[in-house]
């Protein structure tokens, strides 16, 4: 994994290479570190400006915080002896975080802290801005399509996937109906507010299919993330896909 910590050091990377040596997906990798290195520097100077001074004085009492009523199925499940807390985590009366928070301080410690599992939530993925531009596959006989990609973050537990408090899991789908044989893709990534960042393979593996997906510790904050690369098929063909751009919540 490649880290770096301050956005000049991102742009100084995109510029190292001579051109001369430059190949598609290193055109693609630099096109990304750019895109994510603008788009910091940007948030960064509107944060300095929109910035204002403020009097000092004694800190608000925090407002009692209202928990949504549980459905009958949730007060039914914590009674029942022997339900799975998956199955009330998946009620919609217990998703959101006060009452998740709830949920975790009554079978958190008893039930689960002995056995050392990963905290409990529920996230939904985040989309990147548009769907990135593809060449070389598609449909049928097209060569153009689209990669769909997205960001998820934790915690996120028992239901798949996994991922814990400070990480998002990125996953990319280019729309191409074949088996993916290697990925290529990658991620650049830049937390605005610790500022550390890196460029990451997605390239886990499952029963030896690429998920084109990577988890990454990139701590809590908000995350710029730039996404591009190919994916190679079962069938020779190979897809490249243009960067994708999208802000995340970690």
């Amino acid at each position: 994994m490649m880290q770096f910590t301050s956005v000049g050091f991102m742009i100084a990377e995109f510029a190292h290479q001579p051109r001369s040596n430059m190949s598609l997906p290193l055109i693609l990798r630099r096109m990304s570190v750019a895109m994510v290195s603008v788009a910091a520097l940007a948030l960064s100077l509107a944060g300095q400006a929109g910035a204002t001074p403020t009097a000092e004085g004694p800190a608000a009492l925090p407002s009692p915080v209202a928990l949504p009523p549980p459905t009958p199925a949730a007060v039914a499940g914590i009674a029942a002896p022997g339900l799975a807390p998956a199955a009330l985590l998946t009620d919609p009366g217990m998703q959101s975080p006060e009452a998740l928070a709830v949920l975790q301080s009554i079978l958190g410690a008893a039930a689960f802290g002995p056995l050392g599992l990963p905290e409990f939530g529920v996230t939904r993925p985040q989309e990147f801005m548009y769907p990135a531009p593809t060449l070389g596959c598609g449909v049928g006989e097209s060569p153009v399509t689209v990669t769909v990609a997205s960001a998820q973050a934790g915690p996120n537990f028992p239901i798949p996937p996994f991922v814990e408090r400070g990480q998002l899991r990125f996953q990319a789908l280019p729309a191409h109906l074949d088996l993916p044989k290697q990925s290529g893709l990658s991620v650049v990534w830049f937390n605005t507010e610790t500022f550390k960042g890196g460029i990451e393979p997605l390239n886990d593996v499952v029963l030896g299919l690429p998920t084109m997906s990577k988890t990454v510790a990139t701590g809590g904050g908000t995350v710029l993330a730039a996404l591009y690369g190919d994916v190679t098929y079962q069938s020779g063909k190979t897809c490249f896909a243009l960067p994708t751009v999208g802000s995340f919540t970690a």
